[in-house]
């Protein structure tokens, strides 16, 4: 590492729906980052082409000196990478919508199809045996370098790095609780800033919050400012905002749906509030429409992957017209933002001291669950250490014993993803919050395991 010199970084999945053009805005206009080399990966030509073309259109525009690489072959670019940002998938919406019908008809319903349930589970198995061979290829060619997975389910293929190569580098992210953005969502509801407008530093200072869980099933445990207790307020608003809720057309689509709703049914039940509410209501049972009395607000509705994948293609051909010209360079970093990755990569590189949530190790930091347990958590972050969770709180019970059970089923899914094995799959799925009926669960991986046979495993069918 060098204070002249920036940091390499290779991201394989540079085609990424959510990913692929933040990252390249945070290379080119951050000062630390323009000095390195940006090395991007996509196994699709056409992909990696058009995100080269916008790669060396924004370093021409803004003529900086950042060097920028790109392979449909990883491992030509990956030789003494810093960082290796994974942030791939394939036939991402086919199979999610796969999980998702073939699910529903065995009872459970999924409006994310991600990283929990089946959907979780099987998008575990299609992506960690990739994200393990990547690590191959890093203790080869980049023993040195920290592996950054953005790849969903992030907690199950975190735990596998962790538990599957331990020699690698590693730590897992989601943009959920991207720091500092994160922390305007408490004071804007309780009316000390307004919404969009930027907390001071003086302001931030005030605040004490504490956000602890796994990955998508992460709660605000804590939360005041200046001394004082905000969580009376915070619900007063969760209250207001569901009845206005009611008021307007509910959305369509499955993961927005009534959110305000689920959130107040969540944070009465357990006083803490979900902050990734649109995948934490599929973590719990209580939104599926099993039992005897109306579900409040609803039962969810299932994941609409065909009208993902009709957004990934719309969002793409905006992304060509980038590459070509037709839409000015200019607008790219009008349009543009940082991503969480690259955020901290600026951090550790440059020392910056900032703090960001990662997924990683607890090591004591929520006193009432394993040192090992996978978390999310506020953590300070160097390029020697890696994450270091910062002290915060036990959890409460109730999220206690959700929280076990997820992560139960997180690693066991993890173990059935590196052996191939039908047993261990079915224990994970057994222990799945979502989970009413054993033999419901049989049929559903007999049929997935058909289903998506062409990009498991050959070992899941002998």
């Amino acid at each position: 590492m060098s204070a002249t010199k920036g940091p390499k970084i290779v991201v394989i999945g540079a085609g990424s729906y959510f990913f692929g053009k933040p990252v390249i805005y945070n290379a080119v206009t951050s000062p630390i980052l323009q000095k390195g080399t940006l090395a991007l990966v996509d196994t699709d030509p056409e992909v990696l082409d058009t995100m080269m073309k916008i790669a060396n259109r924004a370093v021409e525009h803004k003529n900086v000196p950042l060097t920028v690489i790109g392979s449909t072959d990883r491992t030509e670019v990956m030789k003494d990478a810093d960082f290796v940002v994974l942030s791939f998938s394939f036939r991402n919406s086919y199979y999610r919508g796969l999980d998702t019908r073939i699910t529903k008809k065995y009872g459970i319903t999924m409006c994310s199809s991600d990283t929990i349930g089946p959907g979780g589970a099987f998008r575990a198995l299609r992506e960690l045996p990739e994200v393990l061979r990547i690590a191959d290829d890093v203790r080869k060619l980049c023993p040195n370098a920290w592996v950054i997975n953005f790849v969903n389910p992030t907690a199950t293929l975190g735990i596998g790095l962790m538990r599957y190569a331990p020699d690698i580098k590693s730590f897992a992210l989601c943009d959920g609780n991207h720091m500092p953005y994160c922390l305007r969502w408490p004071l804007e509801h309780v009316g000390i800033i307004q919404p969009g407008e930027e907390p001071t530093p003086e302001m931030l200072e005030k605040l004490d919050m504490t956000i602890a869980g796994v990955n998508h099933c992460t709660w605000i445990l804590r939360c005041s400012y200046d001394g004082k207790d905000l969580i009376p307020q915070l619900k007063e608003f969760t209250r207001t905002a569901s009845a206005k809720e009611y008021e307007k057309v509910p959305s369509f689509k499955a993961k927005p749906r009534l959110n305000e709703n689920y959130r107040r049914v969540l944070t009465e039940l357990y006083d803490a509030f979900p902050t990734a509410v649109s995948h934490t209501k599929e973590y719990v049972p209580f939104f599926q429409g099993t039992g005897v009395m109306p579900n409040d607000p609803e039962p969810l509705i299932t994941f609409d992957g065909y009208n993902r994948q009709e957004e990934m293609d719309k969002a793409w051909a905006a992304t060509q017209k980038f590459a070509t010209g037709e839409t000015p360079i200019e607008e790219f970093f009008k349009q543009g933002h940082g991503d969480h990755a690259t955020d901290i990569i600026e951090s550790m590189w440059g020392n910056l001291g900032k703090k960001f949530y990662i997924n990683c190790a607890n090591r004591g930091a929520v006193p009432n669950l394993p040192d090992d347990a996978f978390l999310e958590l506020l953590c300070d972050l160097d390029m020697e250490n890696g994450p270091q969770p910062l002290p915060a709180c036990d959890m409460p019970r109730g999220l206690w014993g959700l929280t076990c059970r997820v992560l139960d089923t997180h690693e066991l899914t993890a173990q059935a993803a590196v052996e191939c094995d039908r047993h261990v799959l079915l224990q994970a799925l057994a222990g799945d919050p979502l989970t009413t009926n054993l033999e419901d669960v049989r049929m559903i991986i007999d049929e997935l395991l058909e289903a998506e046979r062409e990009h498991l495993d050959d070992k899941w069918f002998k």
